[in-house]
């Protein structure tokens, strides 16, 4: 008898029917396993996608920088020092403080300025501005002079004095050049020499720090300090503390310590 078969599309007779029905039942369940397998791989792939999908929506910001890590005064709790100013030589010292043994000074000339206490002045008479004064230790060894320049810039006076300097007995320069740090056109000459003008010969050596600059007037002025070559740097000392509370004639400056106008 014959029969139609479905799965060929075609009329066959009952004995290869049945010959062909064994293979198609064997064939069933390994097709089963084949569409099983692939629906649980089709489920793992989703799977793994939701995961990512859902961390990645989720993923958390990035934490923030850490904060800078303390100084080494902060660490030691203490605060950064503003009362330190540099000096013409580089070194800081503290403004507005007098050293040891040092007092302000208001000079008959109308300038302010601070010596050692007790050093007494002399006055002599100056072709240009006002007179030329000198504060002297009472052994004789140290002096202060002041006086005001008629050149046009403290530079170029001081270019004239140092050739000057250079001429006498036993001239030896240590550094001469403007203070590029410092406000007031300031320059400076140092040098070492055994002959220096209106002082007696004695032959030992001499320390000296000439320094020349523009004030509050407008004015140019020179400090210059003389004593030993001992390298005990008090004419640097005597330098720095008269610049830093000259006040020139009919001139109102603030005091280095905050006290007052001078």
């Amino acid at each position: 008898m014959r029969v139609y078969d479905r799965e060929r599309q075609d009329w066959v007779d009952g004995r290869r029917e049945r010959l062909h029905q064994p293979d198609r039942d064997l064939d069933l369940p390994r097709q089963q396993r084949v569409v099983r397998r692939g629906g649980m791989v089709l489920a793992a792939v989703g799977m793994c996608f939701g995961v990512w999908a859902f961390g990645w929506k989720d993923e958390p910001e990035p934490p923030p920088p850490p904060p800078p890590s303390p100084t080494a005064q902060e660490q030691e709790g203490t605060e950064p020092s503003a009362s330190a100013t540099e000096t013409a030589d580089g070194t800081a010292t503290a403004s507005g403080v007098l050293p040891d043994g040092y007092g302000e000074v208001q000079d008959d000339e109308g300038f302010r300025i601070a010596v050692p206490v007790n050093w007494t002045a002399e006055r002599r008479p100056s072709k240009y501005g006002i007179k030329i004064v000198d504060y002297g230790s009472p052994d004789g060894l140290r002096r202060l002079q002041i006086f005001q320049l008629e050149e046009p810039s403290p530079y170029d006076s001081l270019v004239i004095a140092q050739e000057e300097a250079a001429r006498r007995d036993g001239y030896e320069r240590i550094d001469m050049g403007p203070i590029p740090s410092a406000p007031d056109d300031a320059a400076e000459h140092e040098y070492r020499t055994t002959e220096i003008a209106g002082e007696a010969d004695s032959g030992t050596v001499r320390h000296v720090i000439d320094h020349r600059f523009r004030a509050a007037d407008g004015n140019r002025y020179a400090l210059v300090a003389y004593g030993p070559d001992n390298q005990d740097s008090a004419e640097r000392e005597l330098i720095d503390t008269a610049a830093a509370w000259f006040c020139p004639p009919a001139t109102t400056c603030p005091a280095p310590d905050g006290s007052g106008g001078g």
